[in-house]
């Protein structure tokens, strides 16, 4: 059975995939939303509209696997992520967010695509999203309670459902208004899952 090698053609065309994806969000921060119809972006990559259409065939599958490549990266920081608080968690939730403005308005971008009717596409992406997300803050939630860090009259998955809010709430009131601070409003939803009589260390 024939098998791919890391060159020529399959290596050239998964190089110019990831290319393409890699610049994408820059194409999205010029045009803006409205801006950016699958023909415009190839015109703003140098490329033909049918080599992008080759490789996603609509500007909703490129910006969705855009968001999916953040999100492995971003799963991948916090699960190093090795704060001794809940406030230390989300404030590096909070973090992620400062450092990536043009990110966090391509999310607020396609989550509201996924919003309109009959867009199934897009909000399956989200939907699952969600749940892994909810899937990892309650897994890490759940560490925190192991270690004494985490109160224990609060139910873990609902909790972890209120933090990735607040935390998608505060980047888009950010967006809107940079005087909003999102490292204190993320702090202190940490502060408030600690347990009675314990400190968050580190933190403001």
């Amino acid at each position: 059975m024939a098998q791919h090698s890391d060159r020529g053609p399959y290596a050239k065309s998964a190089m110019r995939k990831q290319q393409i994806v890699d610049r994408a969000l820059e194409v999205f921060h010029e045009l803006g939303a409205d801006g950016t119809s699958l023909r415009s972006i190839a015109d703003a990559l140098g490329v033909t509209h049918p080599v992008l259409k080759h490789h996603f065939g609509s500007r909703e599958q490129l910006f969705l696997e855009v968001l999916r490549q953040a999100d492995a990266r971003a799963r991948e920081q916090l699960a190093n992520e090795e704060s001794e608080s809940p406030a230390g968690f989300a404030a590096a939730m909070a973090d992620l967010s400062l450092h990536q403005p043009g990110l966090m308005a391509l999310y607020n971008a396609m989550i509201a695509r996924a919003l309109e009717r009959d867009n199934a596409y897009s909000r399956e992406y989200f939907v699952e999203r969600y749940r892994e997300m909810r899937a990892d803050v309650t897994g890490i939630l759940r560490a925190g309670r192991e270690a004494g860090v985490v109160r224990e009259d609060v139910p873990l998955e609902t909790t972890a459902a209120l933090v990735i809010a607040a935390s998608d709430g505060l980047s888009t009131q950010w967006l809107l208004d940079d005087r909003v601070n999102m490292l204190d409003g993320m702090r202190l939803l940490g502060e408030l899952l600690l347990p009675p009589g314990a400190s968050s260390v580190g933190t403001a």
